[in-house]
């Protein structure tokens, strides 16, 4: 239950709405529905590889899963005290110019950059995810976190298809719903450091 919250804040869904919204709005709703499945679809293989061989990948860097959870706390932390502080304002980072002159017959070029990197994964997603995953042994708690990545690919579809929509119905409260998140993201911050630095300690001390 805490990797898929913590998935789902640092995802932010009222900013991500927004910041959705004035790159997707322009396109009919055919070119929508597939910039949708292409960023969930890049959201999915993405985690997988994070989840399945990303701890290998630190062990072969040298790097301890308790150094990696203190890091992945602070860039959660750094993630959620602007989301807290300033609320939409400061998330909103893509303006409705910065793609006028793409055409639609491009729209694959907004697939990666920025609507998958890094409105759906950052750092802190992909380091919450090697993280959690290291911690884990049995088959079973492999497949309940492959099936959280899945549920978290399927809301990420979702608001990608209807943030045009739902940036409008909203309005304001996606600046209050932003600023919840930032103080969910900056508590779970907290516990993940929290853990991190116990785990060193029984390592070094």
């Amino acid at each position: 239950m805490l990797f898929f919250i913590t998935l789902l804040t640092l995802f932010s869904p009222p900013a991500a709405i927004a910041a959705f919204a004035t790159i997707t709005e322009r396109f009919p709703q055919d070119i929508q529905r597939k910039v949708a499945k292409r960023v969930a679809r890049n959201y999915i293989i993405v985690m997988f590889i994070s989840i399945t061989i990303g701890e290998y990948i630190l062990l072969l860097l040298g790097i301890t899963t308790p150094a990696l959870m203190i890091t992945g706390g602070i860039a959660v932390f750094i993630a959620g005290i602007p989301m807290m502080t300033y609320g939409q304002k400061l998330n909103v980072v893509v303006k409705e110019d910065d793609y006028q002159s793409v055409p639609r017959s491009e729209w694959e070029q907004v697939v990666s950059v920025p609507m998958t990197f890094p409105m759906a994964v950052g750092g802190a997603t992909v380091a919450i995810a090697i993280s959690t995953s290291s911690q884990t042994n049995a088959l079973l708690d492999y497949v309940v976190l492959g099936g959280i990545v899945l549920l978290m690919a399927f809301i990420i579809y979702l608001i990608t298809m209807a943030a045009s929509s739902l940036a409008k119905r909203l309005g304001g409260s996606i600046d209050i719903l932003t600023r919840v998140s930032g103080i969910i993201i900056v508590a779970i911050a907290i516990q993940i450091l929290a853990s991190g630095i116990s785990g060193l300690i029984s390592i070094y001390g």
